[in-house]
């Protein structure tokens, strides 16, 4: 039986009692970016609002008359005969451009084919186009996480081999992604993007790789805030590396991530991956959450669950990971691919990794990971045989300073705060600083396979309680440099 609560009340929470009385929650406002609400669009830029359903005359030039984006195939076309630099007309304005579009969604649930077929830098393989892609300057903004949803309706029937060389059937498809390496200075904001896997897989459970957001540029100047990414998933990822997966991910175009730069990634959430569909699979198969590669940038103030990575990234370089929080991950940070230098990984909260909190090193000889800042981070260990951190090898004067590794486990003697083990003897990790780190004293600690562990310099390293650890003694009594 439900009860609801009848009080009297001033009239300031007339509000509050009458949704209580009436058993409904109330629901967060919405939240309109700038670029929507400001009287007129900026020099050289368009604007147009889509809402669902469509009223008035459709001029789509305000909130209150937005284009008719009801079903996948008019909101898609909306978009993709923009991006494709058709110079269309939509509503009450013509020629519009395929760079500079601010695009404004009304509050409810946007169908999308997504990327489907197209391929970057080249467009559609067949005759039909179908989807729609995301150029260069364009601007998408919902009307808040808990309003706008913009919903994967379809996927790519694909082929696949596993990492045995089996064939198997499946699908592909990303909700968001850019057209061309000219595709720079996009930005996603107030919104949830939903890959629909669970949906799209149906009962059979076909094995589907479905990312959410994926900007691919030469430049960067990529900003993806308040958003929700939900039901993404790599299942085909999870039968061979080779089809890995991304909810978000930064791309940078060229080698040399220096070209991509001023990325921001902030205040976004991904979670509720799909359903495992392949036996064995964690939810949401071989997906990482939040990525960069090829590129610079900066993660804070997000939130990562249950996917098999939260954080990553291969061939970056001054990318900082701040102030973020993962739950019950396999991993919680991962890199281990190329080279990977000058990162910052700042007071993040690791909660429950399956395998490990932070991993590092090992991208093949003669890569590098130095110049690390692995700060004021606090990582919680529950899995049997999990560990905190993991040092692999190539990582190099870098900075391990004030970390705690707990355990919350009643088997925490299965379970590693720290290891250091070169993955081969040509990937050394040397000349590196640990400091000040808290470590629970039922966690190991092992560097017996490390024979550089005397250039590294340790100080005051203690576990919770502050005692000395004798498998971790100080080798500086004065704080390193």
């Amino acid at each position: 039986m439900k009860f609801c609560l009848f009080v009297l009340a001033p009239a300031p929470v007339l509000a509050l009692v009458l949704a209580l009385a009436s058993c409904k929650t109330l629901s967060s406002p919405e939240v309109i970016s700038q670029d929507c609400t400001v009287a007129a669009a900026p020099a050289n830029f368009t604007r147009i609002f889509i809402g669902t359903p469509a009223h008035s005359a459709q001029s789509g030039t305000s909130a209150k008359d937005p284009l008719d984006g009801t079903t996948a195939q008019k909101f898609d076309t909306i978009l993709r005969s923009i991006a494709e630099g058709e110079h269309p007309t939509w509503g009450t304005q013509r020629n519009i451009a395929p760079e500079n579009l601010i695009v404004c969604l009304a509050s409810g649930t946007f169908q999308t084919e997504g990327q489907y077929d197209t391929v970057f830098q080249f467009g559609h393989p067949t005759a039909i186009h179908r989807g729609f892609t995301v150029e260069k300057n364009w601007k998408i903004h919902g009307s808040g996480m808990g309003h706008t949803t913009l919903q994967l309706a379809s996927f790519v029937p694909d082929n696949f081999v596993d990492s045995s060389g089996s064939p198997f059937v499946g699908g592909r498809n990303v909700v968001l992604e850019t057209r061309s390496e000219s595709a720079s200075g996009v930005e996603v904001s107030d919104l949830t993007i939903d890959a629909n896997h669970d949906k799209l897989s149906g009962a059979a459970g076909l094995p589907l790789d479905l990312g959410g957001i994926v900007l691919r540029s030469k430049e960067g100047g990529h900003w993806i805030h308040d958003v929700k990414v939900i039901g993404a998933a790599g299942d085909a990822g999870f039968r061979s590396l080779a089809y890995e997966t991304f909810a978000v991910q930064i791309w940078g175009n060229t080698l040399d991530p220096h070209v991509s730069s001023g990325n921001l990634i902030e205040n976004i959430t991904v979670t509720q991956p799909g359903r495992p569909v392949i036996a064995d699979s964690p939810p949401g198969g071989e997906m990482d959450g939040i990525v960069f590669n090829n590129a610079m940038g900066e993660v804070r103030n997000s939130v990562v669950e249950g996917y098999f990575i939260a954080f990553g990234g291969w061939n970056i370089d001054h990318v900082s990971i701040h102030d973020n929080i993962t739950r019950e991950t396999h991993y919680g940070f991962n890199a281990d691919s190329f080279s990977n230098n000058n990162i910052t990984l700042q007071s993040n909260q690791f909660i429950h990794p399956q395998q490990y909190g932070i991993i590092m090193g090992g991208g093949f000889p003669g890569a590098t990971f130095a110049n690390w800042n692995v700060v004021g981070n606090t990582i919680t260990l529950n899995a049997t045989n999990s560990t905190g951190i993991g040092i692999q090898g190539e990582v190099q004067n870098s900075i391990f300073a004030g970390n705690t590794i707990q355990s919350d486990s009643t088997t925490a003697h299965t379970i590693t705060g720290l290891w250091s083990i070169p993955t081969n003897p040509n990937a050394a990790n040397f000349n590196n600083v640990f400091q000040d780190n808290h470590i629970d004293k039922s966690l190991a600690v092992d560097f017996t396979r490390d024979p550089n562990f005397n250039t590294d310099c340790r100080h005051k390293n203690r576990d919770l309680q502050g005692n000395a650890r004798q498998d971790f003694p100080d080798n500086s009594s004065s704080a390193c440099h």
